[in-house]
């Protein structure tokens, strides 16, 4: 039995008298190679049947035919990879192949193929190398030397197995070839791939010259179209194509403005002689469409029906009477003098109060179109004013933007978060919206886009914001500001009872499920599951009981649930606020309970105070703006300056003590003058050691002179020490007419002390007896 060394090849056939370059990598090959080369060997190849098998067992995963070769050169390659050239004779059955001492080695029969010579046999060889002729022409994928050295082999089985090594046919059907002995049914299996082939080349052809056509085509058109606007510009011919005769109709039928009108005509006009697909046409006719597009006379027709009006703001709001008064004023005025301008109202409170949802019902009352533009984070003027035309992608501003997509002269348009904008080297926006909002100046409102004026008088605009002090005073002047605070306890619920429970129940499918919910357990949620001035938390938590009840209505197929204040903890786990039980706490040496008025609604300020060694220094922590830092030196100053009314003439505090005062939450920045007197009674209780009820709170700025000073925000700071269980507040004597605003339910239940100066009215009250 004849023995040689052995190589697997991956993906690749070697036909006999064919000489192919090899590359080898694996470990085992390299010693059977290195060991081949060194005994002047020849070797076996033979194809694996899976390429991806990255050491193949023996002798099942290779091929039962291969070739015997001569190693003709090796060349080590910088990869770790020795490159063999070889020349393979004959082909070989493998009759057995193994690993031994770390190399490949296989036992092999020598096959030699052989034909009688025949008229047939030489037409079918003929007819073969014509074939592979044909297809080397239509692909030029053959080097013509290799047509020269077929043509002149003598063996025909020589000539099949050249052009079997070189046919475009994947590894497993040269594989076929290579294991057909017979070699005329082989020669037929050749003809047969290369009439595929030669139809597929035939094919490719046809599709590259349809290609080619078709690029010749576009070129003969767009060489035609710049002839005819040459001729155009020569002869001033009005031919025009489609779209612009279409805008032309547009332009006709669209009821513009005089300057509007003679604008685009000429700009039409130079659309005209444009290349219909350049950018500059793109940008022009963009321009055309969004001016013919805006609503430059068309208005929708008003319901100046006070009642009707009324009914609607009542059915989608509770509360709110200074919001609604406003709106029925405006309508009523509306309708005795229909030419009046348009109204800017800025509706400012903490988030969740329904800043967003009256707007839309103020646009439904009114029967106007409703647009929302949110200005949270925007800091480019152009994002107001739009983009000059001088770029591919410019655009118009957000206000012509919402007048498109209005088409009406009159609607109302939502400025939402216009608090939240600020500027940067873009331009400040704020400015920019000094011209949207004066009714003086946006009856000729200027679009960069536009480039020409648009009335923006008719206009109803509504803004919110929650935050007043971050909008500029010359933006804050032309709006008219109606504050909503923070909803009570009370308000709340009337709100869960009318609105959001039963929007709630559909969302989460339970529309037909009968659910009793009682008022004990709504006044849980808000009291110890939220703490907010608006109830959009308070939403969010109904919203989380309703999907745990539709879970239990699917699961054990309840058709009727009941929720108290027993089970509520069932459906929304455990209470996330525990009500603070004020009444109950002992008094404490210098911690006093403030009142603060922020963003999301009042809510309490705790200042609290130590006495350390020093000096007789102040100092203060707690993120705190100038007005509160001027509030403390103030207090402090007053205090030093009536140590004998306060009994404190001979303390020896300025010679070896200092003061120190923390406003905890210092990650929430403090400013306003309204803690005057919450400061003054805590270093009062420091120096003095007298003990500070807990059970009280306090607003007011306090003057160098002892006198309390009136502060903003009453009915707010009020409701939010109510919300913290506390029931008795200080407040300025210069604020007894804010004390109108406090909803009735809170009022009962608080009890109110108004004070002049500090010394008489806050002192005797505040520290324990």
């Amino acid at each position: 039995m004849n023995k040689l060394p052995f190589l697997p090849t991956r993906d690749l056939v070697i036909f006999p008298g064919i000489v192919t370059p090899i590359y080898v990598g694996r470990d085992l090959s390299m010693n059977t190679l290195e060991e081949a080369v060194e005994k002047k060997e020849k070797i076996i190849f033979a194809m694996q049947k899976d390429p991806l098998v990255e050491e193949p067992k023996l002798p099942e995963d290779i091929h039962g035919v291969g070739v015997i070769a001569t190693i003709l050169q090796t060349i080590k390659m910088p990869n770790n990879t020795i490159k063999v050239l070889v020349e393979a004779e004959n082909r070989v059955i493998i009759d057995d192949a193994r690993i031994a001492e770390e190399k490949y080695e296989a036992e092999y029969t020598v096959v030699h193929c052989e034909v009688e010579a025949s008229k047939e046999m030489s037409a079918l060889k003929r007819k073969v190398i014509k074939s592979f002729e044909k297809y080397g022409k239509l692909t030029n994928r053959l080097n013509p030397d290799l047509m020269i050295n077929i043509k002149g082999l003598k063996n025909i089985n020589d000539v099949f197995d050249a052009i079997s090594s070189n046919l475009p046919v994947e590894a497993e059907k040269k594989q076929n070839l290579l294991g057909n002995f017979d070699i005329e049914k082989r020669g037929y299996e050749i003809l047969e791939v290369l009439g595929k082939e030669v139809e597929i080349a035939n094919l490719e052809k046809q599709i590259d010259e349809k290609v080619k056509n078709k690029i010749n085509e576009n070129q003969k058109a767009y060489y035609i179209k710049e002839k005819i606007n040459v001729m155009k510009e020569e002869l001033g011919d009005k031919f025009a194509d489609e779209d612009i005769i279409e805008l032309q109709e547009k332009l006709k039928k669209a009821k513009l403005p005089k300057e509007a009108k003679k604008r685009l005509e000429i700009e039409l006009k130079k659309l005209s002689k444009m290349a219909p697909y350049s950018a500059e046409a793109t940008v022009s006719r963009t321009y055309i469409e969004t001016v013919l597009e805006l609503p430059w006379e068309k208005s929708t027709k008003e319901i100046l029906d006070i009642k009707k009006a009324s009914e609607i703001l009542e059915r989608d709001h509770y509360g709110l009477k200074d919001v609604k008064d406003r709106i029925l004023d405006y309508l009523s005025v509306k309708k005795l003098n229909p030419n009046m301008k348009g109204s800017i109202l800025c509706l400012a409170g903490p988030p969740g109060v329904g800043k967003t949802s009256l707007a839309k019902s103020i646009s439904e009352a009114m029967g106007r179109s409703f647009v929302r533009v949110s200005l949270g984070g925007v800091r480019d003027e152009a994002e107001i004013r739009g983009h000059r035309r001088t770029y591919i992608g410019s655009m118009p501003g957000r206000i012509i933007k919402a007048m498109k997509i209005a088409n009406s002269k009159n609607p109302v348009i939502l400025l939402d978060e216009i608090d939240k904008m600020s500027n940067d080297f873009k331009g400040d926006p704020a400015s920019a919206m000094l011209e949207v909002l004066d009714p003086e100046q946006n009856i000729h409102f200027e679009d960069h886009y536009i480039d020409m004026p648009f009335d923006l008088s008719k206009v109803f605009f509504i803004a919110t914001a929650n935050d007043l002090r971050s909008i500029p005073g010359p933006l804050r002047d032309r709006m008219e500001i109606i504050n909503l605070s923070s909803y009570t306890e009370f308000e709340k619920l009337h709100i869960a009872k009318q609105y959001l429970i039963k929007s709630t129940q559909e969302e989460n499918g339970l529309k037909k499920i009968k659910i009793d919910i009682s008022d004990n357990a709504i006044l849980k949620i808000i009291d110890e599951y939220t703490r907010e001035a608006g109830v959009r938390n308070l939403r969010r938590e109904i919203a989380s009981m309703f999907r745990k009840v539709a879970r239990e209505v699917v699961e054990k197929k309840k058709d009727k649930l009941t929720i108290s204040v027993k089970n509520l903890e069932k459906y929304l786990g455990k209470v996330k606020f525990r009500p603070e039980k004020l009444k109950e706490k002992t008094c404490k040496v210098g911690v006093t309970n403030g009142l603060a008025w922020t963003a999301v609604g009042g809510t309490t300020l705790e200042v609290q105070g130590v006495m350390i060694p020093g000096k007789g220094g102040l100092s203060l922590t707690g993120t705190l703006g100038n007005v509160m830092k001027e509030s403390a030196q103030v207090a402090y100053t007053y205090i030093k300056a009536n140590l004998n009314k306060f009994n404190l003439e001979n303390n020896d505090f300025f010679e070896k003590k200092d003061i120190h005062l923390h406003f905890p939450e210092g990650a929430t920045p403090k400013d306003g003058p309204s803690a005057g007197i919450t400061i003054t009674t805590t270093i009062l209780s420091v120096l003095t050691g007298k003990k500070i009820r807990q059970d009280i709170a306090m607003t007011g700025e306090i003057t160098i002179t002892g006198e309390v000073l009136a502060v903003g925000g009453i009915k707010e700071k009020v409701i939010g020490a109510h919300r913290a269980g506390i029931r008795e507040v200080i407040l300025p004597d210069e604020n007894r007419v804010d004390s109108d605003e406090i909803p009735a339910e809170i009022a009962k239940d608080m009890k109110i002390y108004y004070a002049k100066t500090y010394k008489e009215d806050v002192e005797p009250l505040v520290f324990e007896k």
